[in-house]
């Protein structure tokens, strides 16, 4: 049953709706480069140690060996890649991959990654832009005396960026003050402000977004900006890597953004999710504008990750997720990502058709629908 779900979703391109720019080419490939795309670790000794003894990179090897045609060990598949042409390989890995459009968020990838016009460039996939919040918000600050001031010149950034064509806005709150929102006096908005901008000035330094009062208003300054120019506010929920506090990125610490009056009809995003995948769900059914997605859950938690998918189709309607790999860097991570995700949509709904809970030609319009559907109406998507 699996296998033909998969078979009837091949002609569906899926809408990759959360992933990051590529590395700019070209570059020597190295073993450890390539751990790095399938973990979330910081520590060197972790990636050189005990990257290679996880389950989802022993996984990514066996199906990246499979594709390219060579031995399923990291000497084999960088001899391979080695030899190509970098474009190519990334193009027809990538196309290979199923992937009709990828929305990035280009404010994560490091500074040897291509910028938006590059990779438009070098990719032969259509490509929308998402606008990371944070990322504007620290390059405005020093411009600004009060962060009254600031708020509106982030405003005003974010109009200017979608009226260029971005589709999303994305916050890693999570990372920076946990997701437990909450509003803050306008006093105490003002002293941290001042407090950053002058700690910046006296360091010359880049601000760096850390504190509660700042950060949750900045969300909800956001969350009122996204709900005005309708686009959707994307959420890092979940597992990140270890700069995150994951106790405090449960998508349950939203609900001051997801019940203001104020700020009806925003459409909110949870982005991966895991472990919190079930939490996510249960908001998804009860919000009206709440979607999610396992994009980072798929790839990094192997076998746990079609776990992840069957318990969110366990509550979250299916109209409500989406499909992501959150993949980086390397063309290699878009590829594993892709394919496992597909494969984890597919055994989850193949057991609901099997349980009798739906039928087939429900089970193949479900997977239309998350893989690339569901996307297209939520970030009102048109062809290139």
């Amino acid at each position: 049953m699996e296998t033909s779900l998969l078979a009837e979703w091949e002609a569906t391109e899926a809408v990759d709706h959360h992933c990051h720019p590529l590395r700019r080419w070209p570059f020597p490939m190295s073993a450890f480069e390539l751990r790095t795309v399938f973990s979330e670790a910081l520590d060197q000794r972790v990636i050189r140690e005990h990257t290679p003894c996880t389950a989802a990179y022993r996984a990514a090897l066996r199906r990246l060996g499979d594709e390219l045609g060579c031995s399923p060990v990291e000497e084999a598949i960088l001899e391979l890649r080695a030899g190509q042409d970098p474009a190519t390989y990334a193009n027809l890995l990538l196309g290979r991959s199923r992937t009709g459009m990828m929305l990035l968020d280009h404010g994560f990838g490091g500074e040897d990654a291509f910028t938006a016009a590059e990779h438009r460039a070098q990719l032969r996939i259509p490509q929308r832009e998402i606008i990371r919040l944070e990322s504007l918000a620290e390059r405005l600050l020093l411009r600004c005396e009060g962060p009254g001031e600031w708020f509106e010149a982030v405003r005003s950034g974010l109009r200017a960026a979608v009226a260029e064509g971005a589709v999303a806005v994305k916050t890693i709150v999570a990372y920076r003050s946990g997701l437990r929102l909450r509003r803050h006096p306008a006093d105490a908005v003002t002293h941290e402000f001042s407090w950053l901008r002058e700690g910046a000035l006296r360091e010359r330094t880049p601000p760096r977004l850390n504190s509660e009062a700042i950060c949750h208003t900045l969300v909800f300054e956001a969350a009122a900006a996204c709900r005005t120019l309708e686009v959707p506010l994307q959420v890092h929920c979940g597992l990140g890597d270890p700069d995150e506090d994951l106790a405090l990125a449960s998508p349950l610490g939203l609900r001051e953004l997801l019940e203001s009056p104020a700020l009806a009809g925003l459409k909110v995003v949870l982005l991966h999710c895991y472990p919190y995948q079930r939490e996510a769900a249960y908001l998804c059914a009860v919000y009206p504008d709440v979607y999610m997605d396992l994009s980072l859950a798929i790839p990094l938690a192997a076998t746990d990750g079609t776990r992840a998918m069957r318990e969110a189709l366990g509550l979250c309607p299916w109209s409500k997720l989406l499909y992501a790999t959150d993949a980086r860097r390397l063309p290699e991570a878009y590829f594993v990502a892709a394919t496992l995700y597909r494969e984890a949509l597919g055994a989850a709904l193949s057991e609901l058709v099997e349980t009798q809970v739906i039928d087939w030609d429900e089970a193949a319009e479900a997977g239309r629908r998350v893989l690339a559907a569901n996307a297209v109406a939520l970030y009102a998507l048109r062809a290139s």
